[in-house]
């Protein structure tokens, strides 16, 4: 098997002359280019899953099986991009891959059957790149929604009958067994988490009778015996609407989530619960309205007028409401604070005019058109759960069919580096607190040489890697004609290692930064 790859270093420098906020800037520090098994390259689909300071794990997969089965490459890089190993897989093309897990040593791979029972568990050691495959099925079809493996149990969770249902997939004897008390009328799987530091697997279900939410978490032990059950209700006017539970050391847990008024759909705030064992110390909420930035990926004008219409609204002693919904990422702890990233986006729909035949009338159909996104908030608290700080990250022009977190995050000192991919760049933005440090600013994805000239690019990515470091990939269609050695045209599947050079830099203030 032939791959042509390269790899080069760019050399890191910093502007000497301007103001020092010109330090701050994107580093594409390493770039490693991949060339396609066939020329063109259209049969192939890659994918890029971070194992932090263990490197990348890159995969391969033909979208045309041949032979009955899907063939898969998965190579591991390192963190300056040299290959360790690569192997193939051959998997049965009745088998379609559905969710991906992955812990510090495994990466587990949930493959389904079309309207079957059948599922299989394809495991991966990343420290050699040996697999076991582990077939079995569940007692029912599920719309599988969640997936996530502790020790040797595999929880696949979904819908069956409009119902929430937690199988557990025993990797042993091959068993399945439901989860006890998750089947329920008028209730959602809202979230399903493993917690490392019991070795409980927990899982959140929404919950809504007589039109009152609530939030119920439930954890199990490895032999699906239930451990606790807690419910956390709504309050006046503070519907719970969303519920992630994150577990950051023994003896502190976390339920964050959006509330909305008399169960809107659109999310208000958001809240802050904190459990120690089966206690509950707290639970706080947080309205947008007051959030100091929420409102700034707007336009000074149209900022000034929903502000306004706050006034007059609580003025008549009721509450302005907003027409988002927010995407909450996981927590992240960082010096005695606690770090919450949400990404607001509403569903589009487009219409769509069906003829209805010469004596029918014709009539409009909504179709999903993508969620549209319109900015993150990205939010400080201390340990007990006050508000500290709050920023905004504006997102403009993007739509994704799928809902999922777009904005990346990393940590650098008290400095927060915010990116997200469009097309062919990235677009940056460095916070501290609630002060702007780097305004939101676009930078081209770079390529090995100075000739290169992009065509097309496909498949933009970018994910958190390790420390203050991402990883962006995709594939590009490539011109030169200026380069001596370099071929006229190549297709490649690219990686590309950055970091934001955040060590000086003056502040900006957001209102000045849009005018």
């Amino acid at each position: 098997m032939y791959r042509k790859i390269i790899v080069s270093m760019w050399v890191l420098f910093c502007l000497l002359a301007g103001s020092l906020s010109s330090y701050a800037q994107l580093d594409q520090v390493l770039r490693l280019e991949i060339a396609p098994e066939k020329p063109d390259g259209d049969n192939e689909l890659f994918n890029v899953i971070s194992m932090k300071e263990k490197g990348l794990l890159v995969s391969t997969q033909t979208i045309y099986p041949e032979l009955g089965n899907h063939l898969w490459r998965i190579a591991r890089y390192d963190t300056m991009l040299n290959k360790v190993w690569e192997k193939q897989y051959a998997i049965k093309s009745l088998f379609i891959p559905t969710k991906v897990y992955k812990n510090d040593d495994f990466l587990y791979v949930l493959l389904t059957q079309k309207e079957s029972l059948k599922i299989a568990i394809f495991r991966l050691d990343f420290s050699n790149g040996e697999y076991e495959m582990i077939e079995g099925s569940t007692l029912a079809y599920i719309d599988v929604t969640h997936f996530k493996v502790l020790s040797n149990t595999a929880y696949i969770g979904g819908l069956v009958r409009y119902r929430p249902v937690v199988v557990a997939f025993n990797f042993f004897d091959k068993r399945s067994r439901v989860l006890p008390a998750l089947y329920e009328p008028n209730s959602e799987l809202d979230n399903l988490e493993i917690d490392n530091y019991e070795n409980v697997v927990d899982v959140v279900t929404y919950n809504i009778n007589r039109r009152k939410s609530n939030l119920i978490i439930r954890s199990f032990d490895y032999g699906g015996r239930m451990l606790k059950n807690i419910t956390v209700e709504s309050q006046k006017e503070k519907s719970l609407q969303t519920g992630k539970i994150s577990s950051l050391n023994e003896n502190e847990q976390f339920l964050i989530g959006n509330y909305s008024i008399r169960n809107s759909p659109y999310a208000q705030g958001m809240y802050m619960a904190k459990f120690n064992g089966d206690d509950q110390e707290f639970i706080k909420y947080f309205k947008f309205n007051d959030f100091e930035n929420f409102f700034n990926f707007m336009k000074p004008r149209r900022k000034a007028r929903v502000k306004n219409r706050i006034v007059k609204k609580r003025e008549k002693g009721k509450e302005y409401q907003l027409r988002y919904r927010v995407l909450l990422h996981d927590i992240i702890e960082k010096d005695n604070q606690y770090i919450l990233i949400g990404e607001a986006y509403f569903p589009q729909y487009r219409s769509s005019s069906i003829y209805g035949g010469m004596y029918s009338r014709s009539y409009n159909d909504r179709i999903f058109d993508g969620y549209k996104y319109t900015h993150a908030v990205v939010s400080g608290f201390d340990k007990q759960g006050n508000l500290l700080w709050d920023n905004c990250f504006e997102i403009q022009d993007y739509t994704s069919y799928d809902l999922e977190e777009i904005v990346k995050v990393a940590v650098d000192d008290e400095k927060i580096i915010l990116v997200y991919p469009q097309d062919e760049t990235l677009n940056t933005k460095l916070i501290k607190g609630n002060e702007v440090i780097k305004g939101k600013e676009n930078y081209p994805i770079k390529t090995n040489y100075e000739g290169d000239k992009i065509l097309d690019s496909e498949d933009v990515n970018v994910s958190e890697w390790y420390g203050k470091y991402f990883i962006t990939w995709g594939q590009q269609e490539i011109s030169n004609n200026k380069d001596a050695g370099v071929r006229n045209n190549r297709k490649v599947f690219y990686l590309n290692k950055i970091t934001y050079n955040a060590s000086e830099a003056t502040m900006l203030h957001e209102d000045k930064e849009r005018e």
